[in-house]
């Protein structure tokens, strides 16, 4: 028998992905047969696997297997490099607000480096190895709230605990986050500004989206505001508001309407080593607005 008790960071999480951190010697179908078997106890009653836990809770697992030590959840970043501290646009106890340039990977590169930054400057925001399996476990790493594409530069929301991550998180599903963008295209579109919305389908195997005009099957909504800011030699400064959140979402709209964005290889307007002319520059939420000055050829 092992038991848990859940602090603040493991409050609100399911209980079967407690335990996938918790009881890592024990394959995930172990871990199903005891839910099953009801191996699995919240305060002395039958915990079912999609149960919320709540701090303070007592969970005991009744299952064999060989016992490991449990992961620290301590930094392994030796191969990232060093967040720049330029890169950091706003601070607070809860998250931070951060510059992606583009080129990096939101996850792991960029989060690992901010994780990083937190270990070298705030180390107790960051897990704390427990001394025993009987004891109070956090499973929580600070992380990114969202995601932008590996070339696209940006604004980035990173929580510093659990508790800022379901927050930011569930804002950000209930469309609370306003995201703003700047890219710059090819051609004109008309009107000046206006509502796209397109249903997109993803390839996974040719890692590529496609808008079709209507619903169709295993297709998602994708809707955004748009509007011409300047234009110069048949190319134009867009600024977008994004209302749905898919991937290469702009790009691919954008694209479907003959206005590629620039540098977009994939989609249309781009040669090898370009950069793409795409920026999340602006974030706002409970009030607050978070952004950047960014800087386009031709246009700035």
């Amino acid at each position: 028998m092992r038991e848990y008790t859940v602090t603040q960071n493991g409050a609100g999480q399911r209980a079967d992905r407690f335990l996938a951190k918790a009881a890592r010697d024990l394959p995930p179908s172990a871990l199903q047969k005891a839910f099953r078997k009801k191996d699995v106890k919240r305060n002395g009653k039958p915990c079912r696997a999609g149960e919320r836990l709540s701090e303070g809770d007592l969970v005991r697992l009744y299952a064999g297997g060989v016992q490991t030590p449990v992961d620290s959840g301590q930094l392994t970043v030796d191969s990232y490099g060093t967040l720049d501290t330029k890169r950091i646009v706003f601070e607070c106890g809860d998250f931070l607000v951060l510059h992606k340039p583009a080129g990096v990977l939101s996850q792991p590169d960029f989060e690992e480096m901010a994780r990083r930054y937190l270990l070298n400057r705030q180390p107790s925001t960051v897990n704390r190895p427990p001394s025993t399996v009987n004891c109070q476990l956090d499973f929580f790493q600070p992380s990114l709230c969202h995601r932008l594409d590996r070339n696209t530069e940006g604004l980035l929301l990173f929580a510093k605990t659990a508790e800022a991550l379901r927050d930011l998180t569930g804002k950000i599903k209930n469309r609370e986050v306003v995201k703003t963008y700047r890219c710059v295209v090819a051609g004109v579109p008309s009107p000046a500004e206006g509502v796209w919305r397109d249903w997109l389908w993803k390839d996974a195997r040719e890692k590529r989206v496609y808008a079709r005009p209507k619903p169709s099957p295993g297709a998602k909504e994708a809707v955004l505001r748009y509007r011409v800011l300047r234009t110069a030699g048949g190319k134009s400064l867009l600024e977008i508001e994004l209302v749905t959140g898919r991937t290469h979402q702009i790009r691919v709209q954008c694209a479907a309407r003959g206005c590629p964005v620039l540098g977009d290889g994939k989609y249309g307007a781009g040669r090898k080593g370009e950069p793409l002319a795409l920026c999340a520059v602006r974030l706002a939420f409970d009030g607050r607005v978070f952004q950047i000055d960014k800087k386009f050829p031709d246009f700035d």
